[in-house]
């Protein structure tokens, strides 16, 4: 590397060259570029040695790069890209909605390593929306660790109240608990008794007292039902 110091000032030429190579650093590179800027001669100097330098790869025949690299590139570059994660979950954006979505990649991300084959697959999902689209709640079932993540995504919460979430299937609506507050995802296990009849049934939250109803049904208003979509 050159430095600025021991760079005679009569040795222009040859400052200009290894800035033009990118060959300095520090203050010797602030120095040459400060006086690029305000010397006309040694400006020239630079511009020269641009050319010259250029003009060496024009005999070099283009070579087209290896199919794919580009891929592996940003692959590298941006590893947590969510494209390349609906690739591994195996899952199309499309055929969800946005809330279970932006859900399944939540879980991907933040509940397990998804770079590893432990990476949690969600095999349910739902969004639980109210008639006006005031309230959205979206949730996604992982078989693998019989876990179902619940996010409130939409919508304002009353102060001093619950929501509960309720499983509906069979006529019947089984509560299975209050969602966690500040945004948070809510993590419910489900027992082995209630597996199967996620498939095929809906979730439905309701507005309840703190620490949710004290019935075992709904004692407040049902704010939003969505049914359990199979992936």
């Amino acid at each position: 590397m050159s430095d600025e110091s021991i760079i005679p000032e009569d040795n222009d030429d040859v400052l200009a060259a290894e800035l033009s190579l990118g060959l300095l650093s520090g203050d010797a590179l602030t120095h040459a570029q400060r006086r690029a800027r305000t010397d006309l001669r040694f400006a020239s100097l630079v511009e020269d040695w641009d050319i010259h330098f250029s003009s060496l790869t024009e005999t070099i025949d283009p070579v087209a790069p290896p199919k794919g690299l580009f891929d592996k590139i940003k692959a590298q570059a941006y590893p947590e890209s969510p494209q390349r994660i609906w690739k591994k979950l195996g899952i199309l954006p499309a055929l969800i909605g946005a809330g279970a979505a932006a859900l399944v990649l939540i879980i991907a991300m933040q509940f397990g390593n998804y770079m590893q084959p432990t990476t949690p697959v969600a095999s349910l999902v739902a969004e639980v929306v109210a008639e006006d689209e005031s309230i959205i709640v979206a949730a996604a079932y992982v078989e693998d660790s019989q876990t179902l993540f619940v996010e409130w995504q939409v919508g304002d919460r009353i102060p001093d109240r619950d929501v509960e979430l309720w499983l509906v299937a069979d006529g019947d609506a089984i509560s299975l608990g209050v969602l966690s507050k500040e945004g948070k995802v809510t993590e419910v296990s489900i027992p082995a008794e209630l597996r199967n009849l996620l498939v095929g049934g809906a979730l439905a939250v309701s507005d309840e007292p703190l620490g949710g109803s004290p019935t075992g049904v709904a004692t407040g208003e049902v704010l939003a039902v969505g049914p359990i979509t199979t992936l």
